[in-house]
């Protein structure tokens, strides 16, 4: 009788157990693609209106002392050590990579502003480069999508964790740099 209920247990643990993680996956997946359909509507709305003046300044300038191909590699390293900092610097059991931007986010509303802020310096060294306003629009909506979602109690922190706007930005402007003509 005994040995029954034991087996019972166990095998409602295990059901549970795989019911819970593979829950946390699908949760995971839907948060991503409902971020990446939040990040798309904000850059259509609302992006080319606030790039618009930000490339103008940004096309100033490519590298000043060094020619562009050292400059697009440096440039390069540093969207990568940040994104990487900021988004997955340390590999967390269950969660995958965590980086600043979720921990920093664990304070509540001033916590994802200093993040935010933290990410638009992302944004804002891509400006000497001249990007698109498409571009810039793509990079500002992903940061805000992330302090949006950041912004909701508890959820924010795990949003902060699976969204990883700063590794989205450096993909992009890794990829302008990449089929830039000169670059």
């Amino acid at each position: 009788m005994i040995e029954t209920v034991l087996l019972w247990l166990v095998a409602a643990f295990v059901i549970v157990a795989v019911l819970a993680v593979a829950g946390f996956f699908v949760t995971r997946w839907l948060f991503v693609r409902s971020a990446e359909r939040v990040s798309a509507t904000i850059d259509r709305r609302v992006g080319g209106l606030a790039t618009g003046a930000f490339t103008r300044l940004g096309a100033y300038a490519r590298a000043t002392g060094i020619d562009l191909a050292e400059a697009d590699r440096r440039f390069g390293d540093y969207i990568d050590n940040f994104a990487h900092l900021m988004d997955s610097a340390v590999r967390v059991p269950i969660l995958g990579r965590v980086g600043l931007d979720a921990v920093i986010s664990l304070f509540p509303v001033v916590g994802d502003l200093v993040a935010g802020a933290l990410s638009l310096t992302l944004v804002a060294r891509a400006l000497r480069y001249g990007p698109p306003a498409a571009l810039v629009s793509k990079m500002l909506a992903n940061v805000l999508t992330d302090m949006l979602i950041g912004a909701i109690p508890i959820v924010g922190v795990l949003g902060d964790i699976w969204f990883k706007a700063n590794e989205r930005n450096a993909a992009l402007m890794r990829d302008y740099l990449s089929e830039r003509p000169n670059g």
